[in-house]
């Protein structure tokens, strides 16, 4: 049940529009590098809702901006991806097809249900709702739709937070309706181990880079003790990945095969990260956890030669022709349980829904990394992040993904009031 406070005229949006919104988003394919539909849709969608100046910037993301009372306080973003992952549609239900937004049994079916046009739609019409908002609120609220999300956690959400210099930023990733107050960060790495380009009749006595490559997975199976942070949880590091690259074989493609001892195989570790892990930290861990390999192959092989280390990066164009060429690697962040935007937005949850607040964190990696990034630039800065959002991150990337339109129904209430209470004038 709603509480409504008490001198407060605030709009409220029903709810079947905000879903029909929703169902329009998840009808258009929105790949990575390819939002541009999406965008040129919500811009005007923006504009009628009572958004100024929406538009998109130099990368892409859909920017608009709310005005509240005078405009004077806190700048507030609310920031939700536009891109999907891909979906075969062949395996999903025929009665919950990938790309109509079907509604079935309480919950809304389609890819980016959940992950996140879900979100975004309610976050979009929370913020419309402000419009013309009497009292005592004053601020302004951006809507930013990020692009290249799924590929570049936070590179593309920067470029926004630079021409902003937003106060407080709100994540609408999935919380299952939880106040998220951190989120562990993601890296890429890749090892290289080297051998010797030998006929494979010649056994043991040479360098087999496939062996080196099983010493080192040993290496974090039995030897590595993963740190713990008390809402992070644990700092995790998994194999993802193994090739011989093509040139480090002997096989007809230059991979293996062909009774050839390779003398290069990589392999990819995917780990993630918690607060204050850098791109520095995260190598020199891994790098002393195979000093025993490296010790073991110097001791064993005279010619022996150490694994390289480097993280993997990608590349992409964004739908404005933006190349991004980055290592993989997104920080994670934590919010401090007593500051000011945790605090808030806890009183302001519990006023527009009646629940107490609970706190969580992510455990995959949303574009709030590029909060951190945004800190390391300007670090006279103040600016806050939290997550709040509609749906379970386990839903996310799925088959037959789908997000309850009770979860939907409770974001758009938990985020007005959230928003309410960041928006007072003290």
């Amino acid at each position: 049940m709603v509480v409504k406070e008490p001198g407060v005229a605030l709009k409220r949006t029903p709810f079947e529009e905000i879903l029909a919104c929703i169902r329009g988003l998840i009808e258009m394919q929105t790949l990575s590098g390819q939002e541009e539909k999406i965008v040129k849709h919500l811009i005007p969608v923006a504009n009628r809702l009572g958004f100024k100046n929406a538009h998109s910037d130099r990368m892409g993301n859909l920017v608009a901006e709310m005005v509240v009372g005078s405009g004077e306080g806190p700048k507030i973003v609310l920031s939700g991806h536009l891109d999907t992952v891909n979906a075969n549609p062949a395996e999903w239900n025929p009665e919950t097809p990938a790309f109509t937004g079907t509604v079935k049994d309480g919950r809304l079916y389609g890819r980016g249900a959940v992950d996140m046009k879900g979100s975004l739609g309610v976050m979009l019409h929370a913020a419309a709702d402000l419009a013309g908002l009497q009292g005592p609120f004053s601020g302004r609220v951006y809507m930013v739709g990020t692009v290249v999300e799924e590929l570049f956690e936070g590179v593309c959400f920067l470029e926004a937070l630079k021409n902003i210099q937003p106060d407080y930023v709100i994540i609408g990733e999935s919380t299952e309706g939880r106040i998220n107050i951190g989120q562990r960060g993601r890296g890429e790495i890749v090892f290289t181990s080297y051998g010797e380009p030998q006929h494979a009749s010649t056994g043991r006595q040479v360098i087999n880079a496939i062996e080196q490559v099983a010493y080192i997975i040993d290496a974090f199976h039995v030897w590595y003790r993963p740190e713990r942070d008390e809402v992070l949880g644990e700092r995790s590091i998994v194999p993802t990945d193994i090739k011989i690259p093509v040139g480090g074989g002997g096989g007809v493609d230059g991979r293996g095969g062909n009774s050839t001892v390779p003398h290069m195989v990589d392999l990819t570790y995917d780990l993630r990260t918690l607060a204050g892990d850098t791109e520095e930290s995260i190598l020199r861990l891994v790098s002393d956890n195979i000093e025993r390999v490296v010790e073991n192959g110097r001791k064993r092989y005279p010619r022996f030669r150490p694994p390289s280390i480097r993280y993997s990066s990608e590349k992409s164009v964004t739908w404005t022709g933006v190349p991004i060429l980055e290592k993989k690697f997104a920080p994670a962040w934590k919010a401090a349980r007593d500051g000011e935007l945790v605090l808030k937005a806890m009183a302001g949850f519990e006023k527009a829904t009646g629940k107490k607040p609970r706190l969580g964190s992510y455990g995959f990696c949303t574009d709030g990394s590029g909060v951190v990034r945004y800190r390391e630039l300007f670090p006279d800065r103040k600016i806050e992040v939290i997550g709040f959002g509609p749906g379970a991150e386990k839903d996310a990337h799925t088959v037959n993904e789908s997000v309850g339109v009770a979860d939907l129904k409770e974001a758009y209430e938990g985020l007005q009031g959230i928003l309410l209470e960041l928006l007072r004038k003290r």
